[in-house]
């Protein structure tokens, strides 16, 4: 008798939590149902679609490439470009020069972490130029790239007064 009272507290105690455990997967389930619904009501903001992760690993980046005095393009992979966009324009940063990346720790380079232009030491050496701190990594496309570099060239010869070679070339065969 007293094993069947026992058999039967377990019974009782296992279908308890068991229920217990339906209601907290229906609680669950109507918490992700409200958060769900509070993204679809708000506002997207940028992080809804950008990737911007806080650090890259100095391992991975294949190439780095200065647009301008305000713009760096990484290559990590094969189709994988992060845009890092400077506040203020840094100075000495140029096409098709060296730059010094300064990771903070170990190999990751990280938001607030330094690049730094260089400059012809003269005798066959290079030299760092001022340092920048990074402000963000913008996770881009190779298409973005590409509009990037075109819309700052066209900017570059609208403010230098010259003319935009397509629409010259339109202009000729009117």
């Amino acid at each position: 008798m007293k094993r069947a009272n026992f058999f039967l507290l377990i019974m009782v105690s296992l279908a308890g939590c068991n229920s217990a455990g339906i209601d907290e997967q229906q609680q669950t389930a109507e918490e992700k149902a409200l958060s769900v619904e509070e993204i679809l009501n708000r506002d997207p903001t940028q992080d809804d679609y950008v990737k911007s992760p806080r650090c890259i690993n100095t391992t991975r980046i294949r190439d780095m490439q200065v647009i301008d005095e305000q713009h760096i393009v990484l290559r990590v992979a094969r189709e994988e470009y992060y845009l890092v966009r400077f506040d203020r324009r840094c100075p000495g940063l140029r096409r098709g020069r060296p730059v010094i990346y300064e990771p903070g720790i170990g190999s990751q380079l990280c938001v607030l972490d330094g690049i730094r232009a260089t400059y012809d030491s003269g005798l066959g050496g290079i030299s760092p130029g001022m340092r920048c701190s990074i402000p963000g990594f913008e996770s881009v496309t190779k298409e973005q790239v590409a509009l990037l570099k075109d819309t700052l060239q066209a900017k570059r010869r609208s403010s230098s007064g010259a003319e935009p070679a397509a629409e010259s070339q339109s202009d000729s065969e009117s």
